[in-house]
């Protein structure tokens, strides 16, 4: 009495368990870059700097305090 039996490979009868966790992997890597994309969304405003002082304006109170800062931005080629 013979009978043919096929015996998968070891890789293939893990094969499953791989899919299974490369999806749940998949699945935390796409909660985790939405939770990302919220913070950023909800909070990214406070990642931006605040503007400073306007350097062209102190430059001209400092060389020409007479003028307004429309002509002294002429004056400077601005």
């Amino acid at each position: 009495m013979s009978s043919s039996t096929e015996t998968e490979p070891r890789w293939l009868s893990n094969l499953e368990k791989v899919f299974e966790f490369s999806f749940k992997l998949s699945f935390i890597l796409v909660a985790i870059l939405s939770s990302y994309i919220i913070w950023m969304l909800l909070f990214g405003w406070a990642l931006l700097p605040d503007k400073g002082p306007d350097l062209n304006m102190e430059w001209c109170e400092e060389y020409h305090p007479k003028l307004t800062y429309s002509k002294c931005a002429d004056v400077a080629g601005w």
